[in-house]
């Protein structure tokens, strides 16, 4: 979706403030520069109360997948707590206070509640409904926004895009226009990126676990390519693109789920360890539950070499913030890269 062209100049702009605090101030000199055009907004109190909110909900119908969950502010962090607590991804909720605040009315709908279904209006508390409700309080638990959103409607013209929406508490429906991404997915607020390391990087990729032959990959500048260690005379890749997908995992790892760390890393799982050139180490490791949750979770940290330079020990530590006590879902796809070994990528070279 392209974000229209002044929304992103305030983001742009916000994203120097620092504190949410300091938003509104901010907030209402950009306005005043920025749009001349006299709309209704849909929340004209917002920009200036900002700074006070102590709570985003998101919520979904009990009958949908989504679940509801909560943000909340710690520090200058805002963090989920449906996720133990995990750090949530400021575009998303700079994004969405930006999107409620410049919300404007653009025509009323129906009023009739047996319609709301169609617009996906329906009340959230219904099993049936499709619609996502946001709310907003404030530090004295006072709600600031809470609103039903529905179907959006693309502006074909690449303008502001427009969506169906009600307040809560009121049955009348209405289209509005505004850049509100409406986060319905909890994966859609987390900060998801776990590694970017480019393949350029990576000295050495080394995978391992005690029941199978370990896969070494280092990675050849010349040839744009990953070549494997030590491979016996009589073997030969079978795709050199599956074995750049195993290379390339940590350019750009991301989180497929998240939880506070309870287990313990197997070494019958794969374990990997990624070193650059200049001197960071990344481990991953993997580990599972006994039940029936058959999901491989994974254990992150970074380390530096000592004569490592200012800028790759920052790097470290980042990594470490964000993976430091956490454990990490990857996916059912980055889960099987991790398992190639130098028997399942390659094949025995045929006569000559």
């Amino acid at each position: 979706n392209m974000l229209n062209k002044k929304f992103v100049i305030k983001l742009a702009l916000l994203t120097l403030v620092v504190t949410a605090a300091a938003f509104s101030v901010y907030y209402e000199r950009l306005s005043s520069t920025i749009s001349k055009v006299k709309e209704t907004l849909v929340f004209p109190e917002l920009a200036s109360e900002i700074g006070s909110i102590r709570k985003i909900t998101i919520k979904n119908s009990q009958g949908s997948q989504k679940g509801s969950f909560t943000i909340v502010p710690e520090g200058k962090q805002w963090k989920v707590l449906e996720k133990g607590g995990y750090l949530a991804r400021d575009a998303a909720i700079r994004e969405t206070l930006l999107g409620l605040t410049e919300l404007v009315y653009l025509e009323a709908k129906t009023k009739d509640p047996n319609r709301h279904k169609k617009l996906n209006l329906e009340d959230t508390k219904l099993k049936t409904s499709k619609a996502t409700q946001i709310i907003l309080e404030n530090d004295s638990g006072k709600i600031l926004v809470d609103a039903h959103f529905g179907k959006r409607v693309q502006n074909l013209s690449g303008g502001t895009p427009s969506a169906y929406f009600r307040q809560s508490t009121d049955a009348q429906t209405w289209l509005v226009r505004g850049e509100v991404e409406v986060r319905g997915e909890i994966l859609d607020w987390l900060s998801v990126v776990l590694l970017s390391i480019q393949r350029e990087r990576i000295l050495k990729a080394s995978f391992r676990s005690s029941n199978q032959p370990a896969l070494i990959l280092r990675y050849n500048e010349d040839m744009e390519r990953f070549d494997i260690q030590d491979l016996v005379k009589d073997r030969e890749i079978k795709s050199r693109y599956r074995v750049l997908n195993v290379g390339t995992i940590p350019e750009n790892l991301t989180l497929k789920d998240v939880r506070p760390a309870k287990l313990t890393p197997d070494p019958k799982l794969r374990s990997v360890e990624w070193q650059t050139p200049d001197g960071l180490i990344v481990t991953l490791k993997l580990a599972r539950e006994d039940g029936s949750d058959k999901r491989q979770w994974a254990h992150i940290s970074a380390v530096t070499l000592k004569n490592a330079k200012e800028k790759v020990k920052d790097e470290a530590r980042k990594i470490n913030s964000k993976t430091r006590g956490w454990e990490f879902w990857l996916g059912d796809d980055v889960v099987k890269r991790l398992n190639e070994t130098p028997e399942t990528l390659t094949k025995e070279k045929a006569a000559d």
